[in-house]
């Protein structure tokens, strides 16, 4: 009898479990089928059904993706956080990438860069990465050293138009602005019209155009250009600004010479010498790229082995 009750209960157990895995795949399949068509939102309930059996990393990122464009980023940031750890061997740069961009929006400056710099650490020489570091600098330079207002980052939701002084201004503001899908723009030509520069652009995934339009506080590019150099040299200069204020001040500069290169590259903070290596072209002298090649710092050496600058 003991023996018949307990072949019973493993049936039981085992037709609920089929049951429950084929709830499972018919929530993940329906998930699937929202999340490719960017119904982020629409899937949740379907996304929140299949993570509390199979967190995959896949789930978590499109979870994040729901909260995100929902504007509820304590738990996007969670689900971002939660695919990066659920997948250690495959590195997911999308939840990198949006995770230091809602933590920028959030105006957690210290925060993004810490996530940022992380990053660079576990997948040295990715460009993504690279790019995201140098976002969160130029940002925190922009808006605490120089004002610049907060809600050009803070929301993404394209604006009728922007008050700016610099093309680094329109370049970031540009690369923030996403749609109500989280697609992002491509900039196709950028024209003048009288007092302004219109961008045109697109969405990514769509053909239907989308004009971003730039007040220009000065036409004359060259004493903009001056007055932008003079600014940031001072910033950089100034040990008492947060690194990454002085990184971004640094990126605005932008040539260097190889003797500002190299005058760089005795600088004792890593993260001045790895921005610096990162801005080293192919026509660079050999000189600056056996500097960087040699630096003290691993992370420095194992960047730049895989730029193709160096190669």
């Amino acid at each position: 009898m003991k023996i018949i009750f307990i072949i019973l209960s493993f049936l039981i157990s085992w037709e609920t479990l089929n049951a429950q895995s084929e709830a499972i795949r018919v929530a993940w399949n329906q998930a699937k089928e929202l999340c490719n068509a960017q119904e982020y939102t629409q899937a949740k309930p379907y996304l929140l059904n299949v993570y509390k059996e199979m967190p995959r990393p896949l789930c978590c990122y499109w979870l994040a993706m729901a909260y995100d464009l929902e504007e509820q980023p304590d738990s996007a940031i969670f689900y971002y956080k939660t695919c990066i750890q659920n997948s250690p061997k495959k590195p997911q740069l999308a939840a990198w990438d949006n995770l230091i961009r809602i933590q920028l929006r959030q105006l957690d400056f210290a925060a993004a860069y810490a996530t940022a710099w992380d990053a660079l650490q576990k997948y040295p020489g990715n460009k993504t990465l690279i790019e995201e570091f140098k976002e969160v600098c130029k940002w925190s330079y922009f808006i605490n050293h120089l004002d610049f207002p907060k809600n050009y980052l803070s929301s993404t939701v394209a604006h009728k138009e922007y008050e700016v002084k610099t093309i680094t201004e329109q370049e970031l503001i540009v690369k923030n602005i996403r749609d109500d899908k989280g697609q992002f723009l491509h900039v196709g030509n950028r024209q003048y019209k009288g007092t302004y520069e219109i961008w045109k652009c697109s969405y990514n995934s769509s053909k239907t155009p989308v004009e971003i339009k730039f007040n220009l506080a000065d036409h004359d590019i060259d004493r903009q250009l001056e007055s932008q150099a003079a600014t940031a040299k001072a910033a950089f200069n100034d040990t008492n600004n947060s690194l990454d204020i002085r990184l971004g001040a640094l990126l605005t500069l932008l040539p260097l010479s190889d003797k500002q290169v190299l005058d760089l590259l005795a600088n004792d903070q890593e993260a001045i010498r790895l921005c610096t290596c990162t801005e080293v072209k192919s026509t660079s002298s050999k000189k600056v790229k056996r500097s960087c090649l040699s630096d003290k710092s691993e992370l420095v050496r194992t960047t730049c082995e895989q730029l193709d600058a160096f190669k």
